[in-house]
């Protein structure tokens, strides 16, 4: 997983391990400034590397190397950590099985009037600490908090400019099976996706801005709505952006271990008001808020689709 599946990382194999490089291109210049969403998606990509290696009796050091630049026809490439492969012991992480299964699902849950919020309590990520709200009456009021945070966040000088650039609504465009954030990801139709095309645009949205209608846009109300609930997610002040991404890759393969399925609410960590309320809620002040989940099932998982992904050619580096 990564921000706006934008997947920023950039592979380059050495002899001891490999080194992970940022792509330029792939910072979000508006939405995240200060490459703490970038980070936790580079921490979310050695957490994954780390499952894997496990299972074939290797493990991972990481460490942080900013001193090298790179350069191909495509894009310029800062170096971000120093990777190396270590032999450890053979065993298969817990997790392993769940990678494949994980996706990002956007559309309308099921409601399980049989489930058990004892499914909550059994996961444990170290450094993460989870707070879960359900309950029609509570469903209701976050998702009208989350459709302001998101009309405000949007609001922001350039931000819905930049959202609209990793968009794909249309099959033609040319990275439609690669990278961003394409309508059958965001569980659209091709009528949904049609319209979208034709009104998702920065001239349309400040117009409804202006008349305090924007959330005709960018509404996600039905989804949340639909949901068995939210989950807040805590994590340790203390940790790395990028070790914070580690635990939240562990937690979301937890959700799937449990057949629950999830999708990002970002924006309300985003916008200040709503961060407060978070914020209220926790547990202790060693923590701070890094997401909100919508979570439930699906009634058919053959309906999630999965996010486009960049070839492993096109993220490697000579």
């Amino acid at each position: 997983p990564s921000v706006h599946n934008v997947q920023p990382w950039k592979v380059q194999f050495t002899e001891e391990g490999f080194n992970l490089f940022q792509a330029k291109s792939r910072r979000l210049h508006i939405g995240d400034p200060h490459l703490h969403d970038n980070d936790v998606s580079l921490g979310a990509f050695i957490e994954l590397a780390s499952i894997f290696l496990k299972n074939k009796a290797f493990d991972l050091t990481v460490s942080k190397n900013e001193t090298n630049t790179l350069r191909d026809d495509q894009d310029e490439y800062q170096q971000r950590f120093l990777l190396k492969i270590i032999p450890t012991s053979h065993f298969k992480d817990h997790l392993y099985d769940e990678v494949k299964r994980r996706k990002s699902y956007r559309g309308l849950f099921t409601f399980d009037p049989l489930f058990n919020e004892q499914t909550l309590r059994d996961i444990n990520v170290p450094g993460i600490e989870i707070k879960w709200i359900t309950g029609p009456v509570e469903m209701n009021k976050w998702a009208d908090l989350y459709d302001k945070s998101s009309g405000q966040i949007n609001q922001i000088p350039g931000y819905f400019k930049e959202l609209l650039y990793w968009l794909r609504l249309s099959k033609s465009h040319p990275k439609f099976q690669e990278d961003g954030l394409n309508y059958k990801a965001l569980s659209l139709g091709w009528v949904e996706a049609l319209l979208g095309r034709l009104f998702f645009r920065e001239s349309v949205f400040k117009l409804l801005s202006y008349f305090s209608l924007e959330k005709i846009l960018i509404t996600e109300a039905p989804q949340i709505k639909s949901a068995q609930g939210i989950i807040i997610v805590y994590t340790n002040k203390d940790l790395t952006s990028l070790e914070m991404g580690r635990s939240f890759v562990r937690l979301w393969l937890s959700l799937s271990s449990k057949n629950l399925s999830v999708c990002p609410l970002s924006s309300l960590v985003d916008f200040s008001q709503t961060l407060k309320i978070l914020n209220s809620l926790k547990s202790s002040d060693a923590t701070i808020c890094l997401n909100v989940l919508r979570f439930g099932k699906v009634a058919n998982e053959k309906n999630i689709y999965s996010s486009p992904r960049l070839s492993a050619e096109r993220v490697t580096l000579e």
